[in-house]
Formats: structure tokens, C-alpha cells, sequence
């Protein structure tokens, strides 16, 4: 079974845009690598968005539980979760 899933990994993974300088397959490989968490939602907005970095600023899906972390934005989340806003004082 774990050969499966790395062949799928490697086959998605020659599938995302990745020549010279912005290789967003070395951004897929940091995520991947399971130890930045940040590398991981960037992946993830960029796959959501057809890995088209000035997607992800407009991107319409506020329902999207990664919504608020939105990375390649200057904008602050809109509504920032109540949990945090609780412990701000």
C-alpha cells in the first residue's frame, strides 16, 4: 500500500508547474515533507487554484477551513476565529 501512495505522490507531483526559480514542485516537496505547516496551506491554496499565486488573494471560497491563513496575502482575515479573539485582551 505504500508504494501506491508514493507513486500517486510522484505522478502528482510531475504534474505540478516547476521549472528555474518559482518551482512550485520544491514548495509541494517542503510540504510534503511534513514539518512546515505554513508550506502546507500554500501548497494547498495553489493547488486549489490551478497553482496561480494571484488566485489565491481572490479567492472566493471563504467557506474553505484554510481561508483565513491565506497565504500571498497582505489582507488580515476577516473574521479571525473566536478562540483567538477571546484570548486577545
Amino acid at each position: 500500500m505504500a508504494m501506491r501512495v508514493q507513486e500517486r505522490r510522484r505522478r502528482y507531483r510531475a504534474s505540478v508547474p516547476g521549472d528555474g526559480k518559482g518551482s512550485y514542485q520544491k514548495k509541494y516537496d517542503r510540504a510534503m515533507s511534513g514539518r512546515d505547516p505554513r508550506a502546507a496551506i500554500a501548497a494547498k491554496c495553489l493547488d486549489c487554484m490551478y497553482w496561480q499565486r494571484s488566485r489565491i488573494a481572490e479567492c472566493p471560497i471563504v467557506c474553505c477551513p484554510l481561508w483565513p491563513y491565506r497565504p500571498f496575502t497582505s489582507e488580515p482575515a476577516v473574521d479571525a476565529p473566536a478562540s483567538r479573539q477571546k484570548h486577545k485582551k
